[in-house]
């Protein structure tokens, strides 16, 4: 099952040489392993385990949550405005499950 990922900047359209918030959600149950299911039976580990951000091509940033993170986590990475661009999140579980989102940056 794919991971949906919705990417947003706080403020929208910095100016350049402002800094910004670029944050992702991801919609994943991220199941630890250790929580049991209705008849005891205990529910497989199955999470985000690599979240990669690239902009313009380029890796930026690289995060690995692990299995105590929250169901549709949310990531948030402060960057400065120096010019506008694509920003690109890879998401991968342990399952093998991908996901990718692609906003871009506008300057005020």
């Amino acid at each position: 099952m794919a991971i949906r990922m919705l990417i947003r900047f706080t403020p929208a359209k910095p100016k350049v040489g402002e800094e910004f918030k670029l944050q992702v959600v991801a919609q994943h149950p991220m199941e630890p392993g250790t929580r049991r299911d209705d008849k005891g039976n205990l529910i497989p580990a199955n999470y985000i385990n690599l979240l990669e951000v690239y902009f313009e091509g380029q890796k930026v940033a690289e995060i690995r949550p692990g299995p105590s993170t929250s169901a549709n986590p949310l990531f948030a990475l402060k960057f400065k405005a120096d010019k506008p661009g694509t920003f690109t999140v890879k998401a991968k579980d342990t399952n093998g499950d991908t996901g990718e989102a692609q906003n871009k940056l506008e300057l005020a």
